[in-house]
């Protein structure tokens, strides 16, 4: 099949499958399950469900190394965001099940989750959500998971695409005792004012609303890569110079405080788009 004929419901069969394999992995490993709720979510495009792909390949990616499986894995390259299609999701997709696969061989699972058969009813938005409990379940397996730093450099990168979109960036007071909720509902903000601006330039985009319960850091770099995917869909739209992911306030450890900040300055880049 070639990536032009991939549906979205070939996209949720195979990410129902990841999620059982990780689940596999997670009862070997004794790890609870994630119970939150994941929010709702509408209108959603293959870009915004490629980009949540490519965190969870991050996360898996991080999990591998903890086990010490070996890095021979690459994720796929893609085209520009403007022209990303269910194929390409698949195939990050079956990128990330080749790497689970050499976690299960490093732990000897033998067991293997069965892909259910493709119900023709399912839209992306439903192989996002699968993705986002897949993200989910493997932030409880690493026993590095995925930290303010780390949420830091995706809202960057994020900057970095607003800026070259017009955007100036502008200075926010620091403001301390910031928690990854705090975090996650400014970047909500950013995802709001970034589906408008799209929205503005006649394109369509995912609507997200919903509590998830208690938020973790993990959470806000799901939400941060969503962020960057529309930003990095608007800067695809037009004929503006390549980005070069660079650190506004210099390298360093990063708390919730200083992803809050640097969310706020994309606000701010956002408004005037």
């Amino acid at each position: 099949m070639s990536i032009e004929d991939v549906q979205p419901p070939q996209c949720h069969a195979r990410a129902q499958r990841l999620l059982g394999e990780v689940r596999l992995i997670r009862a070997e490993m004794g790890r609870g399950e994630d119970t939150r709720p994941v929010p709702e979510i509408t209108n959603t495009q293959p870009r915004e469900v490629y980009f949540q792909a490519l965190a969870v390949w991050h996360k898996t990616e991080r999990l591998a190394d903890e086990l010490g499986v070996r890095a021979t894995r690459v994720v796929p390259r893609s085209p520009s965001p403007r022209d990303l299609l269910p194929g390409h999701v698949l195939q990050v997709i079956d990128a990330v099940l080749v790497q689970i696969d050499d976690i299960k061989a490093r732990l000897q699972i033998q067991e293997a989750a069965r892909e259910p058969a493709i119900d023709t009813q399912r839209n992306p938005g439903d192989v996002l959500v699968t993705l986002l409990h897949v993200s989910r379940e493997v932030s409880k397996l690493l026993e590095r998971p995925f930290t303010p730093t780390d949420c830091h450099r995706a809202v960057t990168l994020a900057s970095s695409y607003a800026a070259q979109l017009g955007g100036r960036l502008v200075s926010v007071p620091f403001e301390r005792n910031r928690r990854p909720a705090d975090c996650y509902v400014q970047l909500e903000r950013c995802l709001a004012l970034a589906t408008a601006v799209i929205a503005k330039s006649g394109q369509q985009s995912l609507a997200m609303r919903g509590p998830i319960g208690e938020v973790l850091p993990g959470d806000v770099y799901d939400l941060a890569h969503l962020v960057l995917g529309e930003l990095a869909y608007l800067h695809s739209l037009g004929t503006n110079p390549a980005v070069q992911p660079y650190e506004v306030a210099g390298c360093g450890h990063r708390l919730p405080s200083h992803v809050h900040q640097l969310a706020r300055v994309l606000e701010a880049q956002l408004v005037v788009l």
